[in-house]
């Protein structure tokens, strides 16, 4: 799932704080380019000042936020040499898993597994639901890269993909429509990438889905442009 690794130093109340930080910047609650307060946050959160400021030192480390001497903590701005960084590392790495569970065969458990989760992902694909259905997808791949023996891979996606999963939010609330009954939304063209991906994993045909899968991340690079022109604010030059 979306925050299934944590740092095992950082429990309780501060790993709260952080969580929802790092929420309201998924789903641009907090938007890029945005100053933040440590005082204001406290208030909002009802915590004390220590405990937003350690959240805040994490999300720079993962590149949420950015610290300006004599001017504050800014929440950073989409980057696309980050995005093509996190774009490029998610393929190599995922199709090495992929060829890896080729090889090997998916089992009957892992094939419900990872069935249940596109349907759930189907049930949450409204505006209204859309972080829910970005999770579940989130939830897909990451299945896929602990059947294919690189779940501690998936701690290095999270330390380098915040713009990547920024974009995702704002290509999803953007292109989340059908201009007509026959056309597919971006949602509805992952659904189906997803179970495209899974049937050529069932049959092992490992070229197919590796295409599947770059297929994936390289429509996120490229909306890059089209995204930055219409929320320019939120991007980097």
């Amino acid at each position: 799932m979306y925050e299934t690794i944590r740092r095992p130093e950082k429990s309780g109340r501060e790993n709260i704080i952080y969580e929802l930080l790092k929420n309201q910047m998924l789903n641009l609650e907090l938007k890029p380019g945005e100053m933040l307060s440590e005082n204001s946050l406290a208030a909002q959160m009802n915590t004390g000042r220590s405990l937003v400021r350690d959240a805040l030192a994490q999300l720079m480390e993962e590149g949420y936020v950015v610290v300006y001497p004599q001017r504050g903590t800014e929440v950073s701005l989409i980057s696309r040499s980050r995005v093509r960084q996190a774009v490029q590392t998610h393929i190599v790495l995922e199709q090495a898993a992929i060829r890896e569970i080729c090889e090997t065969g998916l089992s009957g458990e892992q094939q419900r597994q990872l069935a249940d989760i596109l349907t759930v992902q189907r049930e949450n694909r409204s505006k209204e639901g859309i972080m829910d259905f970005i999770i579940r997808e989130r939830d897909f791949y990451h299945l896929l890269m602990e059947f294919g023996g690189r779940e501690l891979v998936w701690e290095l996606f999270q330390r380098m993909e915040c713009d990547l999963r920024r974009l995702d939010y704002l290509r999803y609330t953007t292109f989340n429509y059908q201009e007509h009954m026959s056309s597919l939304s971006s949602s509805d063209n992952s659904m189906v990438e997803g179970r495209l991906l899974l049937d050529k994993l069932k049959c092992r045909e490992t070229e197919a889905a590796c295409l599947v899968c770059s297929n994936h991340f390289n429509t996120v690079l490229w909306s890059f442009d089209t995204l930055r022109g219409i929320y320019p604010q939120y991007f980097a030059e």
